[in-house]
């Protein structure tokens, strides 16, 4: 491990800050209180005050980048405890040795407090100052770790949401795959029931949905589409599904103009919902109706499809249903709704969605 173990720039810049201004501080007092008849009392004692911050800085670069990443990253409690109480007590006693014998008397008014003589040994018993310079040292520790905390948790946030974003991109990937074969399988076999019907219409068809295709293949796989592109697929996917049915089959369809502005949903949104009302409203033997209708309304999207449903009873939902209504939660999160009102002779479906644009989409 190097001394000089890696942290964030954001946390080398508080620490710089903030050693900056302890150092600065005795400074300013030494240039306000400044008194040309004692200075070199005034210069000795800014000297000596840089010199016990001097101790302290130290013991913050040794706890800082050797001690710290041994709680943080070792996890070694222990240890760190022991190490700590070692550099602590080398602290207190370099403090002490350099600490004056006494204090000359002073008539400047700073000094005019006339101190105690100093012992026969030479050296000043543990006084206030020790215990002073003690209970600094522990809170500069503590203030170190709580710095070095907060910025690991702020690493760790940004490393979580960065897995989660990986995440959410291969579920999303993972129900794409699956919405694709289905589409492509049932247009397909719409295509096979046209090729005895009307061979020039299928021939038609298929490079309608070879255009599919190609949006199916480098649309689909993004984080949006435009709204007109969406759109545009939509249509031809009516018209490939009308193929299929007879003219008992009536299609409405009403989309909004958004003239120059720039909207964008997620991709293949709309189509199973689509496709649900062609596979499970559709009677061959009485007249079948699907309306679909965009607006937009404060602010809002609204998609709404309904369709008559068959006599026949069937099942709703299917493997599109399904990933679509998994895909609005990763994508939009609550900030949509889903309403599907399954009644006797209809089946109606209200989507809301917010009115995106590119960049509110964030880049998964």
């Amino acid at each position: 491990m190097s001394i000089f173990d890696k942290q964030t720039k954001q946390e080398t810049i508080v620490y710089t800050i903030v050693w900056i201004l302890i150092f600065a501080a005795p400074l300013a007092e030494f240039v306000v209180n400044f008194d040309p008849k004692h200075p070199i009392w005034i210069k000795n004692g800014l000297m000596d005050t840089w010199a016990h911050l001097l101790f302290f800085f130290i013991v913050f670069l040794i706890h800082n980048h050797i001690l710290a990443p041994i709680l943080f990253k070792e996890k070694k409690v222990t240890k760190y405890i022991a190490c700590c109480v070692i550099v602590i007590a080398l602290f207190q006693t370099a403090q002490c040795i350099h600490k004056p014998n006494h204090m000359p008397h002073s008539h400047h008014p700073v000094n005019a407090v006339e101190m105690e003589p100093p012992p026969p040994n030479g050296r000043p018993p543990i006084n206030r100052h020790d215990i002073t310079m003690f209970i600094l040292a522990i809170m500069m520790l503590g203030a170190n770790l709580g710095v070095k905390y907060y910025f690991q948790c702020e690493e760790e946030k940004k490393h979580m949401a960065k897995l989660k974003e990986q995440s959410l991109k291969q579920e999303l990937d993972y129900l794409r795959y699956q919405i694709n074969p289905h589409f492509i399988m049932n247009t397909l076999n719409n295509i096979h029931a046209l090729v005895d019907i009307d061979p020039e219409q299928a021939k038609d068809s298929i490079v309608d949905i070879s255009r599919m295709m190609r949006y199916l293949l480098y649309e689909s796989d993004k984080q949006y589409v435009t709204f007109d592109n969406a759109m545009v697929f939509l249509k031809k996917y009516l018209n490939l599904m009308k193929l299929r049915y007879t003219d008992k089959v009536t299609v409405n369809l009403d989309i909004p103009e958004f003239g120059n502005e720039d909207i964008a949903i997620a991709p293949l949104v709309f189509i199973p919902f689509v496709e649900n009302a062609f596979k499970h409203g559709v009677a061959y033997d009485r007249p079948s109706i699907i309306d679909i209708d965009i607006e937009k309304k404060n602010g809002r999207l609204l998609f709404h499809c309904q369709n008559t449903k068959s006599n026949a009873r069937h099942e709703y939902g299917g493997v599109g249903l399904n990933n679509v209504t998994k895909r609005l939660e990763l994508i939009y999160g609550n900030d949509y709704s889903l309403n599907i009102k399954d009644e006797e002779t209809t089946y109606d479906v209200l989507l809301d969605l917010p009115i995106r644009h590119p960049d509110d989409f964030s880049p998964l």
